[in-house]
């Protein structure tokens, strides 16, 4: 059974990374594509309406999207359950945004807002309900049809909004585009499960508690990452939200795949091995030292050359973006160790630990931005970084203290990504020392001082692979390199023998 689990697991991880490199691929073409042809005011209106959307579909799908992974085993009655208290949330929740879109849209500061935000009501009940099906995928580690579906979803959001956006559609062509997109995922998502239609409302008191706390703890992090947008807006004015918030996208982009990736099969397998603390232990850490190998040292390269990778990909008028960018590749690393360590906690029962937590740093976050708001947008948000690294921390105590995780080994874990960051701003500052401006000229500069550091973080990687993966992750590649083609390529991509 358990190693059943883990080749399952192992599966459904290759095949959320081959669909994470087609998303990735997909959403870095669109999303330029989309900025340069429609500037920072519209992505700041869109990214209000996103907020919007955000929040709706969360109190509609009330958690039960999670409730039906993590729970060990499930009905029909279940799959009614859900579906029943979806449909009613949805049907409220969409009314009340149509008839308080006005106000809404005075809220946020921008009048010109009043029908997108209203075409937030029957989006919301779709993607509500597409996430039920959705979830009874990622239950039974069906990621080949998930990444299929997420990136047929996807395509027809960049085809639908690049074209109305070529005719002069402003926001609508980014609403329009994600009305296609989360009915693309709706309709093929019922294709594959062919789950139960029949709604119900009476169920599980168990089965709806873990939704509910799921929901205070999924609204918690929501408030995090959208309030900011919503301050923002309101503060320093649409243009600046469009800049930060394409900013924001940027950063994630290059690591969108590793979270989606390790964060759904992190759910339903750590859900699986939930009464073994030691097998959770090994399988954290050693995500979390992939992690840090991934994130440190590249994060620590875009920040440094923020302003030119901004300016090379938006083009001059989003030169407000590149110190934004700057700061929030200080912040990804934590946001990526969080969307790992917070489904670990959910897994083992104590999703209502993670909801005290995000509260609580939500609403440091919403004063500290209230507090700061008559300074620079590009000094205000360094409250950012603070902010994720105490969810994070804090979030990894309550696990730790769960699973008997010593300081040491998660320490142990963390050192090999801390390593090849400092030796990122060691080679950044060395070549710009060495190397002349008149030599390449300023753009060829900065060329060559993104390439050197990758050079030399996969050299020092293959050259010292046992000092700097961890004992953890070197063990799991190692052994699953006998069944597994990927962890074998990467065993010999590294230098890792047994």
């Amino acid at each position: 059974m358990t190693q059943n689990l883990a080749k399952r697991s192992l599966h459904a991880l290759v095949w959320n990374l081959l669909g994470g490199v087609g998303k990735i691929f997909a959403q870095f073409v669109i999303q330029i594509w989309l900025a340069r042809m429609l500037g920072p005011d519209i992505f700041g209106q869109y990214a209000i309406v996103l907020v919007i959307i955000g929040f709706g579909w969360l109190l509609a799908d009330n958690g039960f999207g999670t409730a039906l992974i993590q729970k060990d085993k499930i009905n029909d009655e279940d799959v009614g359950y859900a579906l029943g208290w979806v449909l009613t949330l949805s049907l409220m929740i969409g009314t009340l945004i149509v008839v308080f879109s006005s106000q809404l849209a005075l809220f946020v500061g921008d009048s010109r807002l009043v029908q997108p935000i209203a075409a937030c009501g029957p989006i919301i009940a779709f993607q509500a309900l597409s996430n039920l099906s959705s979830s009874l995928i990622r239950r039974n580690l069906d990621m080949k049809r998930y990444q299929i579906i997420q990136l047929s979803g996807y395509l027809g959001y960049g085809l639908v909004a690049i074209s109305l956006a070529y005719y002069g559609a402003g926001v609508w062509s980014l609403v329009i585009g994600f009305l296609v997109q989360t009915i693309i995922v709706f309709i093929f998502g019922y294709a594959i499960v062919r789950h139960t239609l029949i709604p119900r409302l009476r169920g599980n008191v168990v089965f709806r508690n873990f939704g509910l706390n799921v929901l205070g703890t999924n609204l918690a992090n929501a408030a995090i990452e959208s309030a900011d947008r919503i301050i923002i807006g309101r503060q320093w004015g649409v243009s600046s939200l469009g800049a930060y918030a394409a900013a924001s996208n940027l950063s994630r982009a290059p690591i969108s795949l590793l979270v989606t990736s390790v964060q759904s099969v992190m759910l339903s397998s750590a859900s699986r091995a939930q009464n073994d603390p030691e097998r959770l232990c090994r399988g954290y850490t050693s995500v979390i030292s992939l992690t840090a190998l991934i994130t440190f040292p590249l994060f620590a390269l875009l920040a440094l050359k923020a302003k030119f990778v901004v300016h090379l990909l938006y083009g001059d008028g989003w030169s407000e973006a590149g110190q934004i960018f700057s700061t929030f590749c200080v912040v990804v690393p934590f946001y990526v160790l969080l969307a790992v360590t917070g489904p670990a906690l959910s897994a083992i029962g104590s999703a209502a630990s993670e909801f005290k937590i995000q509260l609580i740093c939500a609403l440091a976050l919403i004063a500290g931005l209230l507090l700061l708001a008559d300074y620079p947008l590009s000094l205000a948000i360094w409250l950012i970084p603070c902010v994720y690294f105490f969810r994070f921390f804090l979030v990894y105590l309550a696990l730790a203290k769960r699973i008997k995780l010593t300081p040491s080994r998660t320490l142990h874990a963390f050192s090999g990504g801390t390593a090849l960051a400092i030796l990122v701003v060691i080679v950044v500052f060395v070549s710009g020392k060495l190397i002349p401006v008149a030599t390449l000229g300023q753009p060829g500069l900065d060329l060559a001082q993104l390439l050197l550091p990758v050079v030399a973080c996969l050299s020092v990687l293959h050259v010292f692979p046992g000092l700097l993966i961890g004992d953890d992750l070197g063990s799991l590649l190692l052994s699953r390199s006998v069944d597994s083609k990927l962890a074998k390529i990467l065993c010999r991509l590294i230098g890792l023998k047994k």
